[in-house]
Order: C-alpha cells, then structure tokens, then sequence
C-alpha cells in the first residue's frame, strides 16, 4: 500500500485490482476494500453495527479535539451530528444562496479584471488554484460571514495551497500507511504538525480562522453564518474550531476537485460543452436562468446536472479508503465471513466505474448516458443517481456539507460559461494530478476570452 501510495494512482490501481478480483479484495493483512454499492450501503446503514476504523483516528485536524469526521464513538457521533445540522441546513436566516452567489460574482469579476487574453496580450489563469480559492472563499463565507480573501488578493495567502499540494502526497501515506501516522503522531515529531500561531500554511490558516470565531462569538447571536448557527446548537468552543477547520481543509478541496476536474472533463469533450451550453442559451432566451443563475432554476437545467454527476463519477472529490470496522463477532459480505475487527475500506473508483451500473463507456466522460436512462429506464437512473450520491458518503456517514457543494456547483458553470470561452493552453498535458486522499492538482492553464455578447 505504501508503495501504491506514493505512486500517485492510488484509486486507479485499486480499481485494476477490483476489476481482477472482485468487489472485495484483501489488500492487507486485515484490511479488505469493498466496490459495490450494496456493501457501502450496508456497512452505512443508520441501524449497521459497523464503526469507525482507526483510520480516522490519523484524520484529526487538531490533536486533542475530534471533528465529525474523525469521531469514532457512534453514541457521540450521533448526538454531536445533531447539533450539527441545521447549521449546514442553512435554513435560518435566508440560507446560504446569497453567499455563495457573491463569492461565485467575485470569481467571475477575477476572470474579467485580470486574465482576458487577447491578440496582442496572454493573460493565463491556473484554474486548479483559483478554484480552490473560490472554494476556500465559499466555506469562510459561510462559516463567518465574511470570506478568507483568497480571490480578492488572487493570492494563494500565507501559501496554504501550496502548502496543501506538498502535504497531501504524505498525509495520504499516513492514512493508508497507519503505523506511518502513528509514528509521526509521538513527541517529538509531533511537534512538526501545524498549530494555529504558525505563520504559513495550514496553521497560518487555523489561526485566522480561530481568530474569525472569536470575532464571531462577541458579535450578535442572531448573525447569519454557520458558526453562530452551531453555537445556537451547543457546540461546544473546542468541537467549534475543530469543525471549522476540516470545512475549510476537507470541504474547501472537495468541491474545488469537482469544479476544475468537471471542467476539464468539458473542455476535453467539445460536444459535451457545445450540449451544455444549448441548455444554457435557451434557459437564459426564455427566463427560465437569472443572473446570477439561482439553484432552484439550475436542478431544473437536466443537461447540468447530468454534467455535474458525471464530473463527480469520474473524478470522484475524495478517494481516501475511509475504513470501517467489522464489530464484534464478525460478519458475512458476499458470500466471505469477516472476523471482528476487520476494516472495510471503499474501492471508490470500482464504483464509480463500474460497467455494470454506468454501461461499457463507463469510462469516459459522457454525460448523455443521463439524460438515456432517464427516458429509457426509470430503475437505471435511480441506481446511477444512488451510486454517485455514494461519493458524499451514505447514511451515518453521509457528509453534512452535500447541499452546499451541489449549490456551487449548480452555479460556477453557468456563471463561468456564460460570460467566456476557456482553452486549455498544454493540450497535450492539461494539468498534473496526483491522488492522495484528495486530488492534488497544478499546473492546469486555461486561456480566457469573453464569449460573444448575444450568447451571454
């Protein structure tokens, strides 16, 4: 595993293995990666006697505070879940549109100020980083009512993101590796990992979000963002500063993989660009998109969201194995008994690829393959809809940030492909991807021209 690890293909050679041997393979000497969706949605299941494996003890973002996602105890998950929900709900107070709306019109004023090339000037934009600047912006938004800045200053701050590029290939190590973490977590090296009065990188960032929540916690309660919403809820200062962190880190890279890999999937496939913006172009002639677009007129656009779900099957936001743990006395999978203790980790990129669910092509981005189980066969639809829903998680563990990432996506492609038209400028290598939990991405250059006035 560590040397398929570092390799940067992680995801992709477990889906080989997958391929040759099933959809479950022993990968270790007591951990076995699952690929198919009813053994996801078994072990999910809110009544499943599955748990958290130690996996997650490695995923904690501060040392001495578990995060939602780092819990293991299920009777505390629950109830810290909980609290947390309504304020990723986004009910109270006008909910998270507005926000978002106003990071995606800052991501469009960045593209229109400063990288418009034309016949005589090449202004280039690195759409990996912008991305993952919009998506940082998105998450302190609405976490703080007032974001980091990232795309205001077109500034990768304190170097956070570079700083992500270098760790993610070594935190990836440590998850898959875990007597690699473990070693690491002991003093002394412990003190290596990032505290919040660093000055760069993700302690720079922990710190300026800790100061963000104490400024939030002497403002008025009835503020609309999420922190104020959790403290509404009981969550705790410590639980607070934990939670925000991981929003930013873990929530922020997520959505920023699904913006620029859907992305390149449609500059790749011009007829798909070409059918995206025929919807687009006649939503906005007969009324049915405003400016900006609004997420209810966007889940009514089939074209877009057949775009979105095939962008996330294809690269889907987070490849981590995410190993859950066979409870006491073991249990039957397939047809093969687990002993307890055994930890399942998921063969994402099995399910994501599947043939049997997504047709032969299931490899190549080809999002009709929607909008022809939609009209053809209403049970093909619901299971492809179900399997990609998959990669924000199932059940008790389904991640609470969904709806918002579908926001953002429901609008940064229209916004982005109403006003421009992109081109990759190295063809012949558009970006370097690497796989580390998260996709690690750079060098993804686009060149940018407005698109014709009567098509905006």
């Amino acid at each position: 595993m560590q040397h398929m690890t570092r390799g940067g293909k992680l995801s992709f050679m477990l889906k080989d293995l997958g391929d040759k041997y099933g959809p479950l393979v022993r990968v270790g000497p007591n951990e076995v990666l699952f690929g198919d969706p009813d053994t996801y949605r078994k072990i999910s299941a809110v009544r499943s006697d599955f748990t958290k494996g130690p996996w997650y003890a490695l995923a904690k973002v501060v040392p001495d505070q578990d995060s939602l996602f780092s819990m293991r105890d299920d009777d505390l998950r629950k109830e810290y879940r909980t609290k947390l929900s309504p304020g990723y709900a986004g009910r109270e107070n006008g909910g998270f549109e507005p926000g978002v709306d106003r990071i995606v019109a800052h991501f469009v004023n960045l593209v229109e100020t400063k990288y418009i090339s034309t016949p005589k000037e090449f202004r280039p934009i690195e759409f990996s980083h912008k991305s993952q600047y919009f998506a940082l912006d998105v998450v302190s938004e609405l976490s703080f009512g007032e974001a980091l800045g990232f795309l205001a200053n077109d500034e990768d701050l304190f170097g956070y993101v570079a700083t992500n590029d270098l760790i993610f290939p070594y935190l990836a190590v440590m998850l898959n590796v875990p007597w690699v973490g473990i070693f690491l977590q002991q003093w002394p090296l412990n003190k290596l990992l990032p505290f919040s009065s660093d000055e760069f990188g993700f302690g720079k960032l922990m710190g300026m979000a800790k100061n963000l929540a104490d400024k939030k916690l002497a403002a008025a309660s009835d503020e609309n963002n999420m922190v104020q919403q959790h403290l509404r809820n009981g969550v705790t200062y410590k639980e607070l500063l934990a939670e925000i962190f991981l929003e930013l880190i873990a929530g922020s890279d997520s959505t920023a993989t699904a913006v620029r890999m859907t992305m390149l999937c449609l500059l790749n496939t011009p007829s798909s660009l070409n059918a995206l913006r025929r919807e687009m172009d006649q939503g906005i002639a007969q009324g049915r998109i405003s400016s900006p677009i609004r997420d209810s007129e966007a889940r009514q656009l089939p074209y877009l969201q057949a775009v979105i779900r095939e962008g996330i099957r294809m690269y889907p936001p987070s490849t981590g194995l995410n190993y859950k743990q066979v409870a006491k006395g073991g249990t039957e999978l397939r047809g093969q008994f687990l002993p307890e203790g055994t930890q399942m980790g998921i063969n994402i990129q099995m399910l994501m690829r599947s043939k049997d669910t997504f047709g032969c092509d299931a490899d190549v981005f080809r999002p009709e393959r929607w909008l022809e189980a939609a009209a053809e066969d209403e049970d093909c639809f619901r299971d492809m809809c179900g399997v990609v829903d998959l990669a924000f998680g199932h059940g008790r563990f389904q991640c609470l940030g969904k709806t918002i990432a579908a926001m953002e996506l429901n609008k940064i492609f229209i916004e982005l492909f109403r006003r421009f038209d992109f081109a990759v400028v190295t063809p012949q290598e558009p970006l370097k991807l690497y796989d580390a939990a998260f996709w690690v991405t750079t060098n993804f250059w686009l060149r940018v021209v407005p698109r014709p006035s009567e098509s905006s």
